[in-house]
């Protein structure tokens, strides 16, 4: 079993080498987190007050997270000191937070925890995490309504008329 540990244990950490995971996780230093809409090539999205992507984690059940150790340093939580504040189409009613089993306070949205993605971390606007499953579930974009943005759905207002939807669909929010 050593070896194996040791094999888990090495690829997480070349995971998050990987994913530029020195100390460029942005936060909110202490002061309320700020969130907004921006246009991405998955449509409108939420980020941070710099641009940088949030995600939702599809384990997670209400406002508790599922998200510790191992998978909070490959998605780290927004966390705040003091209530987040919403700009640029965010529904400021539907931001709250929820305290985590370390004691930190995270930042949710529409009832949804909400985290960065270690390999977008250095460059607002970037959407490598966009449905990743990892630590049991998969990681979405959040739409202003907090729900999940889903590839099979184009975020434009074109009319879906291929045949062909892509299979995908029927996520759990």
């Amino acid at each position: 079993m050593r070896p194996l540990h040791a094999v888990v244990m090495g690829a997480i950490g070349l995971s998050l080498v990987g994913a530029g995971c020195a100390g460029a996780i942005p936060s909110a230093n202490g002061g309320p987190a700020m969130l907004k809409l921006q246009s991405s090539n998955h449509g409108r999205v939420l980020v941070d007050g710099q641009g940088h992507t949030l995600y939702l984690f599809e384990k997670d059940e209400g406002r508790e997270s599922y998200c510790s150790g191992a998978c909070a340093a490959v998605w780290p939580p927004l966390e705040t000191s003091s209530r987040p504040r919403g700009t640029s189409g965010v529904d400021t009613g539907a931001l709250g937070t929820t305290k985590r089993d370390d004691g930190d306070v995270q930042v949710t949205y529409h009832g949804h925890p909400l985290y960065y993605y270690a390999a977008d971390a250095s460059t607002p606007g970037k959407t490598k995490g966009q449905e990743v499953e990892q630590f049991g579930a998969e990681w979405y974009l959040v739409n202003a309504h907090g729900s999940p943005v889903e590839s099979g759905a184009t975020p434009t207002s074109k009319p879906s008329n291929s045949g062909s939807n892509g299979g995908g669909g029927g996520g759990g929010y």
